[in-house]
């Protein structure tokens, strides 16, 4: 199994039939609907301007992090016994299927936004999940490469783990705070953005297009370029990866790991950078402006190398910390494999001054690899202290880095006693499961809490799982399902 991927995919399943059989009965309307539309456009010589500005991929802040990263479903292009025919008519129906689920999503975000009752708000929850959860089933199963729908697919499974997290939330007696209202509006705005482009790709594909040319996987295919489109506006966002479990830990009102620290000046703040990116050949660094009123105040630069490539950062103003960066430098070949990754990661961020780490979890896009790192204390892994690393296969360097999870959340932690022994705990997982290891994890859970648990891992008829047990009450945080994809790699 060399790629793994969390996930979580617990559908109601009558629901979800019953949302694929209206989706099924709606296709038809939305299809001659696009005609309808690239009809009258076409007569008035004017085409429908699609809405691009601000197409992100959005990372979700959750206040706990329960995270998935969803599926990339295999797809066959040609059935041996099907033919080319059968596969145009699903290729068909993922997309016309794909359209109506983000419209959905698009109308409920929205309903669930405005809605003051607590019994609606789970309710539309739950619908949105199942919607985006079926989403994910149909762009997974469109034959575009994986590196034409990551980011999009990501998105959407964001959108499903936010649900999940929220209606457990009020399951539990607890009510939407203002931060989840805001998280959802940000969703809501980007996901409508994603229902125009793809409401105005349907309208363009209308016409005459044949969908044997989206399986023949040619570049000049009007639905690869649209998607190819997506990812790259979405790729402008870099700092806004969102990767692994646990990968947005919690954000407090003020940053733990600054307490106690000095005021850097901007010259100490500019030599720091220099230090920290000596291998890079720096040939010019200029601050271009300071990040104030925030929880992690910084000084921001830019600067290029010997080759003119530009490289962005920030350094903290207390502590001269490196928050975040990236560096542009082009980035295409698979030259080093993921262990040398790991490693080249690691010695730079020791150079940065993040030490004691330890990788857990890993996605490999192809020439660019993300490595989470988290903090270890006394063999426990701290999920809340988390850096997120991006390294440059083709060059062995590392292009990016965020590490505001480690600031916010990193202290000196009291030792922690596990109530539950490891014996009673195991008996908390299913039978079904054979678990191959366990560890003790620290876990964000709550806004600023941090829970003891035990982690896990073991194999079910199915497939892998991660369990976590609380290590103080028994009682199960959370499951991850592992999916082998060729997107990541859950390191132990």
């Amino acid at each position: 199994m060399e790629y793994l991927k969390f996930y979580n995919y617990d559908i109601n399943e009558p629901k979800a039939e019953k949302i694929r059989e209206e989706n099924a009965e709606n296709r038809l309307i939305r299809q001659e609907t696009a005609k309808k539309h690239r009809k009258n456009h076409d007569e008035n010589g004017k085409k429908p301007k699609p809405k691009n500005a601000g197409w992100i991929l959005a990372v979700i802040c959750l206040s706990v992090a329960v995270v998935t990263l969803g599926s990339l479903l295999a797809y066959s292009m040609y059935s041996p016994t099907g033919g080319v025919a059968k596969n145009t008519v699903n290729e068909e129906r993922n997309f016309y299927e794909l359209v109506g689920y983000v419209d959905a999503i698009d109308v409920n975000l929205s309903k669930i936004v405005v809605s003051k009752d607590n019994e609606k708000r789970q309710k539309l929850l739950g619908e949105v999940r199942v919607q985006s959860n079926l989403a994910t089933e149909n762009l997974s199963s469109l034959a575009l490469q994986d590196e034409d729908k990551y980011l999009t697919l990501k998105f959407i499974n964001q959108i499903s783990d936010f649900s999940k997290y929220l209606a457990e939330k009020m399951i539990d007696g607890e009510s939407l705070s203002s931060s989840d209202i805001e998280t959802l509006k940000k969703m809501r705005d980007i996901n409508a953005t994603l229902k125009e482009n793809l409401s105005s790709l349907a309208v363009d594909m209308a016409k005459d297009y044949e969908f044997k040319s989206l399986l023949e996987g040619k570049d000049g295919d009007l639905v690869i370029s649209k998607f190819k489109e997506l990812e790259t506006l979405a790729s402008e966002y870099p700092h806004m990866i969102y990767d692994g479990a646990f990968s947005d830990g919690t954000e407090s009102a003020v940053a733990k790991y600054l307490d106690g620290r000095e005021e850097v000046t901007k010259m100490q703040a500019e030599d720091l950078l220099k230090e920290y990116f000596s291998a890079y050949n720096l040939k010019k660094v200029e601050l271009v402006g300071e990040s104030v009123g925030e929880v992690i105040e910084t000084y921001n630069f830019e600067a290029t190398d010997d080759s003119g490539v530009m490289l962005s950062a920030q350094i903290s103003k207390k502590g001269g910390l490196l928050v975040q960066f990236n560096y542009f430098k082009e980035c295409s070949e698979q030259k080093i494999d993921l262990e040398s990754s790991r490693e080249v990661a690691l010695k730079f961020l020791e150079r940065a001054g993040y030490k004691n780490l330890k990788a857990v979890w890993t996605t490999s896009g192809g020439s660019v690899v993300t490595i989470n790192f988290a903090s270890v204390v006394q063999g426990v892994i701290c999920y809340p202290d988390l850096v997120k690393v991006n390294v440059c296969r083709e060059r062995g360097i590392v292009s990016g880095l965020e590490a505001s999870s480690y600031i916010y959340n990193h202290v000196e932690r009291e030792s922690q006693t596990a109530i539950v022994s490891l014996a009673t705990a195991k008996q908390k997982v299913d039978q079904e499961i054979s678990i191959e290891t366990s560890r003790l994890a620290i876990i964000p859970k709550g806004e600023n809490t941090e829970v003891l648990a035990y982690e896990f891992y073991g194999k079910c008829e199915d497939g892998y799982y991660y369990i976590f047990i609380d290590a103080q009450t028994g009682k199960e945080l959370d499951i991850f399902k592992v999916i082998d994809s060729t997107e990541g790699l859950l390191l132990l």
